[in-house]
């Protein structure tokens, strides 16, 4: 009768030994990733991603604006641009574009020694998802003997004529920020500030719903040349501000 008990007793020890491994193995509840607060997700849509240049002599630099906005609720934030090769070369905002806000990334095509069809590639990283969005510059090299070969026009915009009456702002002209600042009966009232080039294409677009002072752009990544700022303060009759951009 011992020898029975003690072949019990020894069998439930065996088989609670291996019973909560056999829970851990089976009934394992995985855990929730936290969601990443500091680096949230947002969206944003470019007017156009893809430039026709046309056919352009050997050597000629090409430059075009990307305009996009930033369609998400979270503040946009442009991490990277990438051409595909060293040719190819992007300039970006640094600062986060607000949800709403309109802005620019200047591409420079360098066609020195790149004769022949080109798909110019460019690799857009920022805190959306996907992370990567691409724009691309397309046209044809020709080799510089073919100098009766036009230059391409601006395709999409109409030449803007310059008002007479706007007045320049300060600092003017300027290679790194716009300073705009604002009169006292602006203070406490709604803005829309739009910023345009020669040819009318929106370089940003940005809207303050309550004004506090002086509103900054970065302009570093714009091409040198006349620009015009539209202010609207309120339901008054937007004004014009013209400054020039330096490299």
């Amino acid at each position: 009768m011992k020898t029975s008990m003690n072949f019990l007793v020894l069998t439930l020890l065996a088989a609670a030994s291996l019973f909560p491994v056999s829970l851990s193995a089976q009934d394992r509840i995985p855990v929730a990733q936290p969601v990443d607060k500091e680096n949230p997700v947002t969206t944003l849509k470019f007017e156009e991603t893809v430039y026709d240049f046309g056919k352009v002599v050997e050597g000629r630099k090409v430059t075009q604006v990307f305009t996009f906005t930033n369609t998400g609720q979270e503040p946009l934030v442009l991490t990277n641009a990438l051409g595909s090769c060293g040719c190819t070369v992007p300039k970006w905002p640094r600062e986060p574009i607000r949800p709403g806000e309109t802005a620019s990334i200047t591409v420079e095509f360098n066609s020195k020694n790149k004769i022949g069809q080109r798909n110019q590639k460019v690799t857009i990283t920022a805190n959306t998802e996907p992370p990567q969005t691409y724009l691309y510059l397309t046209g044809e090299v020709l080799p510089s003997e073919e100098n009766d070969i036009s230059n391409p026009d601006e395709k999409g915009f109409e030449k803007v004529e310059r008002n007479p009456d706007c007045f320049v702002i300060s600092p003017n002209p300027t290679a790194e920020t716009l300073k705009l600042e604002m009169e006292k009966e602006a203070i406490g009232q709604r803005a829309v500030i739009a910023i345009y080039n020669q040819f009318g294409q929106v370089m940003a677009r940005r809207e303050i719903p309550v004004v506090e002072g002086a509103i900054e752009f970065n302009v570093s990544h714009y091409p040198a040349g006349t620009y015009t700022a539209n202010v609207r303060i309120g339901d008054r009759k937007p004004e014009s501000r013209c400054f020039v951009v330096v490299k």
